[in-house]
């Protein structure tokens, strides 16, 4: 399952268009949406892992403890736009592997790449908070993105 998060990791840093926001926290969010979506639509996260919803919101310290230990990602140390340090994650030049991932993941990871590309990311937080996982969680408790789809779809109008 590692293998397939670190994939994940490489294809979105590969494909996300704006490099310089890759950040500990964007790239982390950005996996969340992904599970999320996977859960909504196929009933099943793509990852294996418990999301954690703390006061940073949806978070695991595995994907980016992953990505520091990956020979493929660096990882720099800057400031963001308030000072404060952030970590920005960007694929080695020499990186030219390909990355494999199943044609829904693919789907499912463009989806997420194209629906935040263009959000600052103020508004990348806002969408990300405005999920039902977390609007109807408490914080610091864990998210069951899978049961969490369920409750959502329970709530929509039927077709």
């Amino acid at each position: 399952m590692d293998r397939l998060i670190l994939h994940a990791l490489k294809y979105i840093l590969r494909n996300y268009p704006h490099k310089g926001e890759l950040s500990a926290s964007r790239l982390t969010k950005m996996l969340y949406l992904a599970d999320w979506k996977s859960a909504l639509q196929f009933n099943r996260q793509f990852t294996d892992k418990v999301w954690h919803f703390n006061h940073y919101g949806p978070y695991i310290d595995d994907f980016v403890k992953m990505a520091y230990s990956d020979e493929d990602i660096e990882v720099t140390n800057t400031t963001n736009y308030y000072g404060s340090q952030k970590q920005l994650f960007t694929l080695r030049k020499s990186f030219d592997q390909p990355i494999e991932l199943t044609p829904e993941l693919k789907e499912t990871l463009d989806f997420v790449i194209s629906a935040t590309k263009d959000k600052n990311y103020e508004d990348f937080i806002k969408l990300v908070y405005s999920t039902y996982p977390v609007i109807s969680s408490s914080k610091y408790s864990n998210l069951d993105l899978v049961q969490k789809a369920r409750e959502y779809k329970e709530h929509l109008p039927s077709a």
